[in-house]
């Protein structure tokens, strides 16, 4: 997660505070349930890096767990920073150098980078530009990645039609940061990454697939995401496991449900 100047009737410190807060109740939940879709998407994200990774220094931004930073490791890197707002979620990491902080006010030097991963992160600001200039200032190159523009699931709907049977509402930040498009369309974003001082701009859209094809990989991905973690941790291990049995019969019976393939937008820039 990362910090965010989008605007809600509470103000941008408000909507901070609350996507801080459900990062820190998904953390201890992370690994098993949206963590290993992030992975995979990370593996992709990092093996379209602009720059050679071995010896490289990397800045993961937004890094929640270091999925992103891991991925660079295994690919060569040789040392990475994971900057993230939830202290929660940093712990939940390892062979990074974690650092809490926001995205649009970085604690580095100019330059201080040779590759700035940013993974499925920017949608949370609100300025995408000043992010993207910050991520500038510190790094040579960037590697980002974006859920592609209309992109779904039949899960999605599936479980949180479930969920909401029990009393969950989303909440006030998950509702100003979504869909999030803003921060997604391939055109738009390589704009800002020139207008940031990248000259080397590229944005595609790809298809991954994640290996969550299970009703319970599938329900597990989406109760463990950070706008409906804190609803599942109110709730007594009884009504937990009774959401849980709930959504997992409404995927098995949704149309489509099934391997999650995820569309992704990558955008390289140096």
């Amino acid at each position: 997660m990362v910090g965010d100047e989008v605007s809600t009737s509470g103000g941008p410190a408000e909507l901070t505070a609350g996507v801080r807060a459900g990062y820190e109740a998904a953390a201890e939940d992370w690994a098993d349930g949206p963590g290993p879709m992030y992975a995979q998407l990370a593996r992709v994200l990092v093996a379209a890096a602009p720059v050679p990774l071995d010896g490289c220094l990397v800045l993961d931004l937004g890094a929640g767990a270091g999925v992103a930073g891991r991925a660079t490791l295994a690919a060569g890197a040789r040392r990475v920073v994971t900057v993230d707002l939830s202290e929660g979620m940093l712990r939940r990491g390892d062979g990074g150098h974690p650092v809490a902080a926001d995205a649009v006010a970085l604690p580095f030097r100019d330059g201080s980078f040779d590759l700035v991963v940013a993974a499925f992160c920017l949608n949370h600001l609100g300025s995408l530009a000043a992010g993207m200039a910050e991520a500038r200032r510190v790094g040579a190159a960037m590697a980002a990645s974006m859920f592609a523009p209309g992109w779904t699931h039949p899960a999605k709907d599936a479980v949180d039609e479930a969920v909401r049977s029990f009393g969950y509402r989303p909440p006030a930040w998950h509702t100003a940061l979504a869909p999030g498009s803003r921060a997604s369309e391939p055109k738009m974003l390589a704009r800002c990454a020139a207008a940031a001082g990248f000259t080397r701009v590229q944005a595609h859209t790809t298809s991954v697939p994640t290996g969550l094809a299970t009703p319970a990989e599938l329900v597990s991905w989406r109760l463990g995401m950070a706008h409906v973690a804190p609803f599942m941790r109110s709730l007594d291990a009884p009504d937990r496991a009774a959401v849980r049995r709930a959504a997992e019969q409404a995927v098995a019976a949704a149309a489509g449900a099934g391997p999650l393939v995820v569309r992704m937008v990558v955008l390289t820039a140096s």
